[in-house]
């Protein structure tokens, strides 16, 4: 079973990992893409059973902590932070 990680939870010189659980290879995993903040709070809207789509058209699957861009969270530049690789 995978377990998230403190980097999947807070930011070290404003840089983590994206906390999406998904599958690799069959097993438990997370995206591991670099992430630069939480996802931030938006409204959410159901217009079909089992379906959930938010306002701002960002990614709508669960989000344990912190999120890539890909999975709803800051681009790398917002918050006055610029991270260069």
């Amino acid at each position: 079973m995978a377990t998230m990680c403190e980097h999947h939870k807070k930011l070290t010189n404003g840089k983590g990992k994206c906390s999406v659980p998904q599958w690799v290879a069959g097993m438990p995993g997370f995206c591991g893409k670099d992430a630069f903040g939480f996802r931030p709070e938006c409204k959410e809207l159901r217009p079909y059973v089992g379906l959930t789509i938010r306002q701002d058209g960002k990614y709508s699957g669960y989000v344990p902590g912190l999120a890539c861009p890909g999975h709803g969270g800051p681009q790398c530049h917002e918050g006055g932070m610029r991270w260069q690789e």
